[in-house]
């Protein structure tokens, strides 16, 4: 009886598409049962995005980023970058609530105890990262805001940052030096070390030629090693926790005069480096990666918001790029972590 019913009801659809009375309608007809989009494409486009953005991060939950992902997690990333880069959703509901559940998700694993042994790294929007060892949690490059838009609310980005004990901004680009985050973290008390071009007053400046290191608070030993984006200084932060482990982001590191002292970078490192974070755009990808010898490599600045679509990296190209490293790599997703 179920199967009768359900062809009838097809029937009648059918017989609804093709009636030419109602393709004459100039104005949306009213909905006559759940789901109505006749002359209404935008309505469909829409809810396809939001059934889309959830279907993309049960899926992600069910295969959570390692050096070896399942082929479901490669769709689910896949199917994001077509959403991404359909300029429709650039500022839609649909991806907002998308961006607020992940991030949602990153602040409560924050809040959780830290593990005891090891290095935890949580991926935010385009290159922000935060990672906690040792008892001690730093922030890199977290930024909320692209051209205008929100994309990690001042409410969320504001816990996310009285959660961390230092940030570091790579270079001054507002992609990277977001002046409300650094607002955020002056009034926590919490310091903020950037690059001596940054004109914002509230940033410690930080620039070391001679590859040397600095002891700073929770017994975090920093390196600022002399990089570029172009001609603009881009400092790129290898960060060592007091239980040893070290990891290094690169921020927006492009420069081919660098590459001579970047192949070699690892004999200039005061220890072996565990996480390197590289964009995944980054100049000479492989052999820069063999040049920080890291034990892991961790993607950033995938999709980023308000460029042009030929300029949001996908995923699966920066998975295409991960299988020509000699290192393991992991691609994450906006609002996932990884444990090493």
């Amino acid at each position: 009886m179920r199967k009768q019913i359900a062809i009838a009801l097809t029937l009648i659809l059918l017989a609804g598409c093709d009636n030419p009375r109602r393709q004459e309608k100039s104005e949306p007809a009213p909905a006559e049962y759940a789901w109505e989009y006749w002359r209404n494409p935008d309505g469909y486009l829409d809810d396809q995005a939001k059934v889309l953005f959830g279907l993309i991060d049960a899926t992600l939950g069910r295969n959570p980023a390692t050096t070896e992902p399942s082929a479901e997690r490669q769709l689910a990333l896949a199917s994001l970058d077509a959403l991404l880069h359909d300029t429709r959703n650039d500022d839609s509901p649909a991806l907002h609530a998308f961006l607020d559940m992940r991030m949602t998700r990153v602040l409560a694993q924050l809040k959780e105890r830290p593990k005891k042994k090891g290095v935890e790294l949580f991926k935010l929007y385009n290159d922000g990262f935060v990672v906690r060892a040792g008892g001690a949690t730093v922030g890199f490059d977290l930024c909320g805001t692209r051209q205008g838009v929100k994309y990690i609310p001042d409410s969320l980005m504001r816990e996310i940052v009285g959660l961390c004990d230092m940030l570091f901004i790579s270079h001054r680009d507002p992609d990277h030096a977001d002046a409300i985050v650094v607002d955020m973290a002056s009034e926590a008390g919490i310091p903020v070390y950037g690059p001596e071009d940054y004109p914002n007053e509230k940033t410690e400046k930080v620039r070391m030629e001679d590859f040397g290191s600095r002891r700073l608070a929770k017994g975090i030993e920093v390196q600022a090693l002399p990089g570029h984006q172009d001609e603009l200084q881009n400092n790129i932060y290898v960060v060592t926790f007091p239980n040893g482990h070290t990891v290094a982001h690169c921020g927006d590191q492009y420069n081919r005069e660098d590459l001579i002292w970047l192949k070699t970078v690892s004999e200039k490192m005061a220890r072996p480096l565990d996480i390197l974070i590289i964009d995944c755009w980054a100049l000479e990808l492989k052999e820069t990666v063999e040049g920080f010898s890291p034990r892991l490599v961790v993607f950033g600045h995938e999709n980023e918001m308000g460029h042009t679509i030929d300029h949001r990296e996908a995923f699966w190209l920066t998975q295409y790029k991960s299988e020509t490293l000699p290192v393991p790599s992991v691609v994450l997703s906006w609002g996932e972590g990884y444990l090493l």
